[in-house]
């Protein structure tokens, strides 16, 4: 048990700094933009890099942990954000930028993909689903912490606070290292030939295209925010920062509520209840009312993007127990090609419409994540 305690503490503490990461470059743009000179395009370009590494880190991460476990897996992933957060903080050319950015990626995929994966292997049943939204909750700490920490400090205290961070996580390198982990996986060989029995799965494929949209909807939200709330709404860089903490803030609150309050919902009934959360906070932000009214719009989307992950990726487990690491893998994979595909678009309609662009394109996330909810909820039927 002692173990299993100090594993899932490794693994909350790793997801919290993946959480960093995922924000950190949306609440450094302005500046990046400068600095560097980008366009919208290019800016969309950056931010379509780190889903690839996201996705390098993703895919890779399954099959050498089902076969090899997680020891040098997660301890090298912390490695790489170490690298890419030094990076983002020092990179005096844009290709150097963008380098550090894929490796930023590359470890925070195997870190959320890996962390997901061992937590699901040492829970059970329900508890799968109840342990990935505390999980999911770190990550939300420390998705917002960041910009709530950059929103009270001068620029030229940004490069300080993200050396520490960097600090952080060389030492969190070092913990997953030297910790005994509870199980050994040593399950049966991987290879391509899983393939086939996934895109066979229908209840699966539809959890990984409902991810495919959810994962660029909090790429949207975290990546983009900050320029819509400074350009659009012409509010300053602290009160945007603090918008995209209240979305993350959202996403923290319901987390804790579905982990304890909400966790005898059924997995569907929280998907529910995330899909009316979007609608609300999407009103909220589009209608003319003051900048309270669109802090609560940001709150409401935030905990709407809460249940997603957890949820889907509980349900894989549970699914593909024998192969999870393969599985969530496999999902990643359709999950962050949607962030790649959705970023490199929103850099292209803001280089041509504006920031304008913003409340349409999380309209059509909320409409397409609606659709594919209900052939998640036929699948469900079918499978049970």
């Amino acid at each position: 048990m002692k173990n299993k305690t100090i594993a899932l503490i490794a693994n909350f503490t790793g997801i919290l700094l993946f959480g960093i990461s995922m924000v950190i470059i949306g609440s450094l743009l302005p500046m990046l933009k400068i600095r560097f000179g980008m366009t919208d395009i290019a800016a969309g370009s950056l931010f379509s890099i780190l889903p690839i590494g996201l996705l390098v880190g993703s895919v890779t991460f399954g099959p050498i942990v089902d076969k090899f476990g997680y020891r040098w897996v997660l301890s090298t992933a912390s490695v790489f954000l170490s690298l890419g957060f030094f990076g983002i903080a020092h990179s005096e050319s844009i290709n150097l930028l963008r380098t550090c950015v894929f490796f930023f990626g590359m470890g925070g995929g195997v870190i959320n993909g890996g962390t997901s994966a061992l937590v699901s292997d040492l829970s059970e049943g329900k508890n799968k689903i109840i342990n990935l939204n505390w999980l999911g909750m770190f990550y939300g700490i420390g998705a917002f912490s960041m910009p709530l920490i950059l929103s009270r400090i001068g620029e030229i205290y940004y490069t300080a606070v993200i050396d520490v961070v960097s600090g952080i996580s060389l030492l969190i390198a070092v913990v997953f290292l030297l910790i005994n982990y509870p199980l050994t996986v040593q399950k049966e060989k991987i290879s391509i030939k899983l393939i086939p029995v996934f895109v066979k799965n229908k209840l699966f494929m539809v959890i990984c295209f409902y991810l495919f949209f959810q994962s660029a909807f909090e790429a949207v939200i975290n990546n983009w925010s900050v320029s819509f709330f400074i350009n659009k709404l012409a509010v300053s860089q602290n009160q945007a920062l603090m918008a995209l903490s209240l979305s993350i803030l959202g996403l923290i609150c319901m987390r804790i509520l579905t982990g304890s309050v909400l966790k005898n919902w059924h997995h569907l009934r929280l998907v529910r209840l995330s899909l009316l959360l979007f609608s609300l906070g999407l009103i909220c932000l589009i209608i003319p009312a003051s900048y309270y009214v669109h802090l609560l719009g940001m709150f409401l989307i935030g905990g709407g993007l809460a249940p997603g992950f957890p949820v889907m990726l509980g349900v894989v487990g549970e699914i593909f127990k024998e192969v999870s690491g393969t599985a969530f893998s496999f999902a990643m994979l359709i999950a962050l090609t949607g962030n790649i595909i959705i970023n490199y678009l929103i850099g292209i309609l803001t280089e041509n419409f504006g920031m304008g662009i913003y409340p349409y394109v999380i309209l059509t996330e909320i409409v397409m994540m609606m659709l594919i909810f209900l052939l998640v909820r036929k699948a469900d039927k079918t499978s049970s």
